[in-house]
């Protein structure tokens, strides 16, 4: 039995940016290529399809930094995740896990 008593706050906080980020990017690209797609068939915008315009670029610009500010959450959600863990493993113990 191997007993893990305290984890890195740090590789914590990097893990939630990356995982935060990443995953945010991937929605906000999907969803920016099917307003792209068919934004053009609404009545409401002026647009066609394959048109670079500025409302196409400033909304994929929007896409990056969404990604950027869900980053910042992350880090903080598994910067609070890791305290919280070290919070209770040193009045616990720590996690005992078996490994073969």
């Amino acid at each position: 039995m191997k007993t893990i008593k305290s984890v890195d706050l740090g590789s914590f906080a990097a893990y939630g940016a990356i995982v935060a980020a990443l995953w945010t990017f991937i929605f906000g690209l999907f969803y920016w290529i099917l307003g792209w797609i068919f934004g053009a068939s609404s009545w409401w915008i002026d647009m066609n399809l394959g048109n670079w315009t500025l409302f196409t670029l400033y909304t994929l610009g929007l896409v990056f930094l969404r990604a950027l500010f869900a980053a910042v959450g992350g880090a903080i959600a598994g910067a609070v995740v890791a305290w919280v863990y070290n919070a209770v493993a040193r009045m616990m113990g720590g996690l005992k896990i078996n490994l073969q």
